[in-house]
């Protein structure tokens, strides 16, 4: 074989495998954090934040949080969208479709945040949502807190 043609031959499979391997990324992604020993020696004054453990890459707001890859791939967020409410407080809706030929049995959260990010409430408890495949089913909750400006729903399986 000539060299283009080797060469030629290296690059599609080359392609064909990057493709393989290339997943979507997860809405947060996790970072070990810098080697510091500012941690032992942190003086000064008492209301100082701190980083501890893994650091992750920050999470969109008003958005869906997914606990692994196969579960982000087995359903599809076909709508999500939150509003006040009458008395104030603000109710999340999320509707999902299955893109799974099973059933896909999922639990779902949320976490209602004020405007500095801060959980207004404890999160929701966890809602199993039951999808049958290739079918939808909707996810409501609302907050507790008038002063919460956005949210968070977290989805895993439920088994």
């Amino acid at each position: 074989m000539s060299r283009i043609t080797v060469g030629c031959l290296l690059v599609l499979i080359g392609a064909m495998t990057a493709g393989c391997a290339a997943k979507a990324p997860l809405v947060a992604r996790c970072k070990a954090p810098p080697r510091s020993s500012d941690r032992a020696n942190s003086g000064g004054a008492a209301l100082v934040g701190l980083q501890y453990g893994e650091q992750s890459t920050p999470i969109p707001l008003d958005s869906v949080q997914f606990s692994n890859w196969s579960t982000e791939k087995a359903l599809s967020i076909q709508t999500l969208f939150a509003g006040r409410t009458d008395g104030g407080t603000v109710q999340v809706t999320a509707r999902f479709i299955s893109c799974s030929d099973s059933d896909l049995p999922i639990r779902v959260r949320a976490s209602f945040l004020d405007a500095n990010q801060a959980p207004t409430e404890p999160s929701s408890a966890w809602q199993v949502v039951y999808l049958h495949p290739r079918m939808t089913a909707t996810y409501t909750e609302k907050s507790t807190s008038r002063n919460a400006a956005n949210y968070l729903l977290e989805i895993m399986p439920a088994g």
